[in-house]
């Protein structure tokens, strides 16, 4: 449980550098980047498996080189989904959630290496 809470806070901090760090993208408070980073991951547990699979014949006829590619879609459209969805949490247009999942992708990267 305790590493479920730190997982999320981790997510949290890492939501607030995204808003700072990327235009379009607000988050209102901690409270908010915490419900945020809460309802992503539940967006990315339940909704990110059938995008990828809906993205599994562009996949099949790329030979896998787009793979990256889509997976950073699927990233942003889950970001996209999650300010659709929370109080909060804002994220102005698909080019910044696109951009918002890459600096999100990219510290839960860099945090995974660390730990």
């Amino acid at each position: 449980m305790l590493e479920f809470i730190l997982h999320l806070v981790v997510s949290a901090i890492l939501l607030i550098v995204v808003a700072k760090l990327v235009d379009g993208v607000d988050v209102e408070g901690f409270g908010a980047a915490v419900f945020a980073a809460a309802v992503l991951g539940l967006a990315n547990a339940f909704l990110a498996p059938i995008a990828a699979f809906m993205a599994l014949p562009i996949n099949i006829l790329t030979f896998g080189l787009l793979w990256w590619l889509t997976r950073w879609l699927i990233n942003a459209l889950m970001l996209w989904i999650t300010a659709a969805l929370v109080p909060g949490f804002k994220v102005a247009g698909f080019g910044a959630a696109f951009w918002g999942a890459a600096v999100l992708t990219i510290g839960n990267l860099l945090l995974g290496l660390i730990f």
